[in-house]
């Protein structure tokens, strides 16, 4: 038998490290953010049920951690432009002489917002403690991670990180939480994408844990991930809405 000093260490060996789950968040980032810069075909579509609620075609520029331009195509929203840098997010409208101010949490469909597409990073906006044991996402074997804002003024103070195993810890679910401990919104990662020899998320489902319909969801689909060289100039309100 394992003296009880043997035991002590025998646990605290098998409990990962600060930077062990913060490799696991960097991970789950790599798998949702597969390029530092590039472009991104997208289209999210809204369900109810088996019925089809209507979709938006876009694309996605992204360049580094903080910048991202949202370009809608086609339908009603066409021509209407998201910029995220840093903090600021604009809407620009075709006809519009002056871009609006947004914020991450504003609905681009469903219950989809702009900052689903265009912003968070786990491994920078959150700390992680390992919950113990594992649970099922599906047929998926998962490690929990409890996330913690390191930002008082984060929308979701508090994230449930579901992500598989072994292999390379792909994120399989997220449960966001607001500051009153109220589950907010809930996060499926439902398909993978091999892309230059990456694992990429090709499409997750987003379900709204607020609103009245309990079977409605957003479905989220990134249709084409491609490396691009993106000039910086189009992160600026006047480049933007220019490009």
């Amino acid at each position: 038998m394992l003296s009880a000093a043997a035991l002590v260490l025998a646990l605290a060996a098998a409990e990962p490290s600060p930077a062990e789950v913060e490799g696991w968040l960097l991970a789950v980032d790599a798998a949702r953010n597969a390029f530092g810069e590039a472009k991104i075909t997208a289209r999210a579509s809204q369900w109810e049920g088996a019925q089809n609620q209507g979709k938006a075609d876009f694309d996605i520029y992204v360049k580094g951690r903080d910048r991202a331009l949202i370009v809608f195509r086609g339908g009603k929203n066409e021509g209407r432009k998201a910029l995220t840098v840093g903090e600021k997010m604009w809407l620009l409208v075709p006809g519009a002489e002056n871009p609006v101010p947004i914020t991450p949490n504003q609905r681009l469909m469903g219950g989809a917002s702009f900052g689903d597409v265009a912003r968070m990073r786990l491994a920078e906006d959150f700390t992680g403690a390992l919950r113990p044991g594992t649970e099922k996402v599906g047929d998926r074997t998962c490690r929990v991670l409890d996330l913690a804002a390191k930002s008082p003024r984060a929308p979701y103070p508090h994230v449930t990180l579901w992500l598989d195993a072994e292999g390379e810890h792909l994120p399989r679910k997220l449960l966001f939480f607001l500051p009153s401990g109220k589950e907010a919104r809930e996060v499926y990662f439902t398909k993978f994408r091999t892309m230059a020899g990456r694992n990429a998320v090709a499409e997750m489902e987003i379900h709204d844990l607020l609103g009245p319909k309990a079977d409605a969801i957003t479905r989220l689909e990134y249709l084409d991930i491609q490396p691009a060289h993106i000039d910086d100039v189009i992160f600026t309100p006047e480049g933007a809405k220019a490009f």
